[in-house]
């Protein structure tokens, strides 16, 4: 029974991962119970040595999505999902990887915003220019081409810039599931 429940509450747990996946994951933890009784060990000395479901689970999503990030090369969406994975295994990574990775991410939101603004600065350039009282057409334009201009040299230096910091933080999050798995065996 309670090889039964351990193996039930685990596969409840893992949700988030494909089927395919999961079964094989299952198959593993089956097997410690089967090998179990089969030296004479009892269902409660097999999930004893397993540990705690909730925390294999833990362990075992953040290594999906760092994986599932890396396939991805870093999307910023999955590398988000990688660190509130690493962020459930504790209180460090709560520290130590979830404020940075905030306040990254608010940096890299008002880089685009500023970005944004650039071009639509440019539209309120050209509008000056042909109805206001403040430029000529050809200065209204010329601002329009310089603020267009800035605009998209941000957008181009925040991309890179984003893809620069969800590359470092997959890889730190890499590292810190390698610590958590030397540290657990």
């Amino acid at each position: 029974m309670i090889r039964d429940q351990y193996l039930h509450h685990l596969w409840e747990l893992l949700k988030p991962v494909p089927e395919k996946l999961r079964r094989e994951w299952m198959f593993d933890y089956e097997e410690h119970f089967r090998l179990a009784a089969e030296h004479g060990r009892s269902e409660a000395e097999a999930a004893s040595e397993l540990g705690d479901p909730r925390l294999i689970a833990k362990e075992l999503l953040l290594g999906y999505r760092v994986e599932q990030a890396d396939d991805k090369k870093g999307s910023i969406t999955l590398v988000s999902r990688a660190v509130l994975a690493a962020v459930s295994l504790g209180f460090f990574n709560l520290v130590f990887v979830l404020g940075p990775f905030i306040a990254l991410l608010g940096v890299l939101l008002a880089l685009w915003g500023v970005s944004l603004a650039l071009g639509l600065a440019a539209l309120a350039a050209v509008y000056e220019g042909i109805s206001g009282d403040a430029f000529t057409i050809a200065q209204g334009g010329f601002v329009a081409c310089l603020l267009l201009a800035l605009g998209m040299l941000l957008g181009a230096g925040t991309h890179v810039l984003t893809r620069s910091v969800a590359k470092m933080t997959l890889q730190y999050l890499k590292f810190n599931s390698r610590v958590i798995r030397v540290k657990k065996g």
